[in-house]
């Protein structure tokens, strides 16, 4: 399942981080800032491990990613998410200002809510770095074991 996902999700995530706000009524300067910086960089890393991912779940007979690569892509799904709810935006017209928390929660949220961003990005990132280079070396391992297989044929 979360192979069939990988795709969506490589756009949806960097989508709600950038701009999933404005669903909200806030309206500030990360829009722009996210728009030019994060959201595209998150975007090609994740479409990057999701091509790779989907592309290895071809091979398996039930068309899924290995167990370890669907946790890593959940984790960093939720990671993003929580970042994407939880980044306060500044800059914008009086009022319409703060995090996704505060707009649900209240102003008095938006401490907590800056507070929490800061790691939610940093392991947004870092779970996103580490599924590129898991999908990776897993594509590799297996087109290793498919040339073994086929030269084992072969004799």
């Amino acid at each position: 399942m979360s192979a069939a996902l990988s795709i969506p999700m490589a756009l949806l995530i960097p989508l709600w981080i950038t701009a999933g706000r404005t669903l909200f009524g806030i309206e500030g300067n990360l829009v722009a800032i996210f728009a030019a910086t994060a959201g595209p960089l998150l975007a090609v890393l994740m479409l990057v491990s999701a091509v790779r991912i989907t592309v290895s779940a071809t091979r398996y007979q039930n068309f899924g990613a290995p167990l370890r690569t669907s946790f890593l892509l959940l984790a960093a799904w939720a990671a993003g998410g929580a970042f994407g709810f939880l980044v306060p935006d500044v800059g914008g017209s009086p009022g319409r200002t703060g995090s996704v928390m505060s707009a649900l929660l209240g102003e008095e949220a938006a401490g907590i809510s800056a507070a929490l961003a800061n790691p939610a990005g940093i392991l947004t990132l870092g779970l996103t770095v580490s599924l590129v280079v898991v999908s990776l070396r897993e594509a590799a391992q297996l087109e290793g074991e498919r040339r073994k297989r086929a030269a084992v044929l072969r004799h």
